[in-house]
């Protein structure tokens, strides 16, 4: 018999780990998890990342089109509506005089400029649909196979705990680092400055990247997905929101600084080019990946630390004919 080689021995070993946990009962099962090398928790997740790509990379295509007409747009259109300096002082003075804008696009700070302007357009809103694509999809590659059933399918196989986790996360990743880029090279290309557009895309990716990390804790901490996914967009419109009446009611500062969101305006794109909070916004991706991995080394299958909602005391339909016509009614 041929020696075996290196992958097919690191392959056997994960899946007799593997087989091990999953017959183990209760607590043994959990040390058995624990017995196992960190690498074998990832056992499986470059060829899932592949098949992912190629079968879902599709979902993320529209949400990159989206940010990246946002950016864009804003270089091609705005010579062309405010050709004038003295209209362009009256946009300013029109914007400055509405809170309400404040409280969706954030301050504006240089709008005599066509890349101010589009710093102003899409900061906030660019990065807000980055966000919901992360989340998307790090709980469409958790939660979402996990109550459809296709993660008891790719757990048969060998593949370890943390490899679907990782998929996600990294589909996200990949997702929000192709906004970026996308958005920056057309935005460019249409007339933007290289120097503010690469800051103002970076901070696309950045907010893709903290929130994949929220997706991926909610995906651990929720019962299914859709409480993952309530938790998650319930998070980033909460944050959103909060940024935005920072703003409008011109509170402290430090109110800024505790928002995550907050992190990303304070970048300012064309007027200081601060690349310095995207770094705290990276570290805390980070910290919410490595959370997210130590807790679903933690957690039952399909469970999590929060419990489903209860259903309702009542049921809606009381007596035989009435469930007949409830189960026929689409024939009819």
């Amino acid at each position: 018999m041929a020696p075996e080689t290196g992958r097919a021995r690191q392959t056997s070993q994960a899946a007799q780990d593997t087989q091990d946990a999953r017959h183990a009962p209760g607590g043994d099962r959990k040390e058995a998890s624990r017995r196992r090398p960190p690498a074998a928790a990832l056992t499986g997740t470059r060829l899932l990342l592949r098949t992912s790509l190629r079968h879902d990379g599709r979902l993320l295509v529209p949400w990159i089109l989206i940010v990246t007409l946002l950016s864009a747009s804003s270089p091609l259109l705005y010579p062309l509506i405010f050709d004038t300096q003295q209209e362009r002082a009256t946009l300013a003075a029109t914007i400055g005089a509405n809170p309400a804008l404040g409280l969706i696009f954030g301050p504006a700070h240089d709008l005599l400029s066509t890349d101010g302007f589009n710093a102003w357009r899409s900061l906030t809103l660019g990065g807000f649909i980055t966000a919901m694509s992360a989340v998307l999809a790090v709980v469409r590659a958790t939660r979402g196979q996990e109550d459809s059933g296709q993660a008891e399918l790719l757990a048969s196989g060998v593949m370890g705990r943390g490899a679907r986790l990782a998929t996600g996360v990294l589909m996200a990743s990949t997702g929000a680092l192709a906004t970026g880029i996308v958005a920056a090279v057309v935005t460019v290309a249409c007339g933007g400055g290289w120097g503010s557009t690469a800051l103002l895309c970076a901070t696309f990716t950045t907010t893709g990247l903290m929130f994949a990390g929220v997706a991926a804790l909610a995906s651990q901490v929720a019962a299914d997905r859709r409480m993952a996914s309530t938790i998650s967009l319930g998070t980033l419109g909460f944050l959103f929101a909060l940024r935005g009446l920072a703003y409008s009611l011109e509170t402290p500062s430090w109110t800024l600084w505790a928002n995550p969101l907050g992190w990303m305006t304070q970048t300012e794109p064309v007027v200081s080019n601060n690349w310095w909070p995207l770094l705290p916004a990276l570290l805390l991706a980070t910290v919410l990946v490595l959370v997210a991995f130590l807790l679903q080394d933690r957690r039952d299958f399909a469970q999590g630390l929060l419990s489903p909602p209860p259903g309702p005391a009542d049921g809606q339909v009381h007596g035989p004919w009435a469930l007949t016509w409830r189960l026929n009614r689409g024939c009819c």
